[in-house]
């Protein structure tokens, strides 16, 4: 795993979360690439033992879900945890239609000079309009051509930059990146969620995976509609518990503020709130319970958008620093700032339609964003140097995040993946990575330290060394641990799988094909971890995508 991905967690200071020490943007490791695979939909019988079943709750083992009469049925385990709802991830929550912004500036191509300062003034008016009651200001339209930018575009709240294609030779646009490698858009700002006003405890001895419903001691100052943070800090009695304290060094893994969920709240019953989204790691009280809290987020950026044109970096892999790996001062340069999007603090913004080349990396979402869409981008050719650790694709901190319709190319590349701490849910669908070599190191799943509630649905690895991975990564990279929790992959092909249990949670794994292999540290641990939950492997289950049931399912 890569050490460029890590970054050392500190203890929560003002409740400012966990963001000044993982994914700020000054402080990102970037990309790997990603893909969209038309999949076939093979139906999974499901027996009458398993039908039963799922309609009999708190009956199993192991959480589980099955398609009966055409709906998803939900069987929690002994200890009321279910697989968690992914529909609410995307825009607005729910992965629905993008809005179609008015076009209210156009900059066309000159063929020569960094067009970054006149890019930015158009983008720069459009931000100065009066917003739709959509919150859209308007589109910044590129004509078509060539567009040396050797600067980073900032978009603001309700701006949106379009080409006009993504084949330059059917007269689409292309951005030219120019300089030292970076990102060449960004959405948002670096602020992390701070609290306002009092914590409200959360008295639920348990809450469990799956759950949309928190009781607090005191709820009288939430109110439906409004966006809270539900914080459930990591506590040493829970990195012992999850064998965490183990690592050699151990520095990784320190009680901080843990996983800061972004929800709206729903409905307000008494002391009780229900959420948009389910919680993704178990609230324990034994382990230190959580906190539900209003917040600010400073630099926030909403409803924009980046659409319709391509990207090419080449020039960035001639920087003399390009194949640098990271030495602690360095924290984001070389092919790991290459990439098309950065999105800090930002919430309902999306990219589609993109096309990018020669990229070290390519798409990173914070983990101060949430309801962000990504759909339809293609990262290609990935340009990664020897000596280098994989760099993401498309890297997901934030949460309520949707990937669709993706392609990646590259060797030695994480495709779809995730930070410390997410909170989910997340969603990663219908996308497929290859290796141009055919037998380069190309893997999806999450990346280090406890990435809770994501779905892995739909995707294709084409390698010989392709793989799906949800394991325990001991001391690799700067202590990665376990990876993640609670994450679900289904109807995914690859290679191999390594999908483990961690201790106090789960991972699922449904329809998966692939050979099912050991965790690369397993026989370095005290205790070598089980399994995950296997369910029909090789043999893809009903329905095809779980987030496209789901969804339907939530209209």
């Amino acid at each position: 795993m890569s050490a460029r991905l890590t970054k050392k967690p500190t203890r929560d200071r003002k409740d400012k979360g966990r963001h000044s020490r993982t994914m700020s943007p000054g402080r990102i490791t970037a990309a790997c690439t990603v893909a969209v695979l038309a999949t076939t939909a093979v139906v999974w019988m499901q027996s009458d033992q398993q039908a039963a079943q799922a309609t009999q709750p708190g009956t199993a083992t192991t959480a589980s879900v099955a398609l009966v009469n055409g709906k998803l049925s939900y069987t929690p385990d002994a200890s009321r945890n279910r697989i968690p709802d992914f529909s609410s991830a995307g825009y607005k929550g729910a992965g629905g239609a993008l809005p179609d912004a008015a076009v209210v500036a156009r900059v066309d191509a000159r063929g020569s000079g960094d067009d970054t300062p006149r890019i930015q003034a158009a983008l720069d008016k459009a931000a100065a309009l009066k917003p739709t009651a959509a919150g859209v200001r308007g589109a910044v339209l590129l004509g078509p051509g060539r567009f040396p930018v050797a600067g980073s575009l900032k978009l603001a709240d309700g701006v949106v930059l379009r080409g006009s294609g993504t084949d330059i030779t059917k007269g689409g646009t292309l951005l030219e990146a120019r300089g030292v490698p970076k990102s060449l858009i960004t959405i948002g700002g670096d602020g992390a969620y701070t609290r306002v006003g009092q914590r409200a405890t959360i008295t639920d001895g348990y809450v469990p995976v799956g759950a949309t419903q928190v009781t607090l001691d005191n709820a009288s100052s939430f109110k439906p509609g409004e966006q809270i943070v539900v914080q459930r800090p990591t506590t040493q009695e829970w990195i012992n518990a999850i064998g965490m304290d183990k690592i050699p060094g151990g520095e990784s893994w320190k009680p901080n503020s843990g996983i800061l969920a972004v929800r709206t709240v729903v409905a307000v019953s008494g002391k009780t709130l229900t959420l948009d989204a389910p919680i993704t790691t178990a609230i324990e009280k034994k382990y230190g319970g959580g906190t539900a809290w209003h917040y600010t987020l400073a630099g926030q950026v909403t409803h924009a958008g980046v659409e319709n044109l391509a990207a090419d970096a080449k020039e960035f892999t001639e920087d003399p620093n390009y194949g640098r790996l990271e030495d602690g001062k360095n924290k984001d340069a070389g092919a790991f700032a290459s990439r098309l999007v950065t999105i800090g603090a930002a919430r309902d913004v999306w990219v589609k339609d993109v096309k990018l080349t020669s990229f070290g990396s390519g798409f990173y979402v914070n983990d101060n964003a949430s309801r962000v869409t990504i759909e339809r981008a293609a990262d290609l050719n990935m340009a990664v140097p020897d000596g280098l650790a994989p760099p993401p694709a498309f890297m997901v901190g934030g949460q309520q995040v949707l990937v669709r319709d993706t392609t990646v190319t590259g060797d030695r590349v994480h495709a779809w993946t995730t930070q410390a701490f997410a909170a989910g849910p997340n969603v990663f669908t219908h996308s497929t990575a290859t290796s141009p070599s055919g037998h380069g190191q190309v893997d999806a799943g999450p990346h280090m330290r406890w990435a809770s509630g994501t779905l892995y649905d739909q995707l294709t690895i084409n390698s010989t060394d392709g793989a799906f991975i949800a394991a325990n990564a001991f001391d690799g990279g700067t202590g990665h641990g376990w990876q993640g929790a609670n994450n679900m992959f289904w109807n995914t092909k690859a290679t191999t799988f390594t999908i483990l249990t961690p201790p106090t949670a789960n991972n699922w794994a449904y329809g998966i094909s692939g050979k099912q292999v050991p965790g690369k540290h397993d026989d370095d641990l005290p205790t070598k971890p089980a399994p995950g939950t296997i369910v029909s492997p090789g043999k893809p289950v009903e329905p095809a995508s779980l987030y496209e049931q789901q969804r339907a399912e939530r209209r």
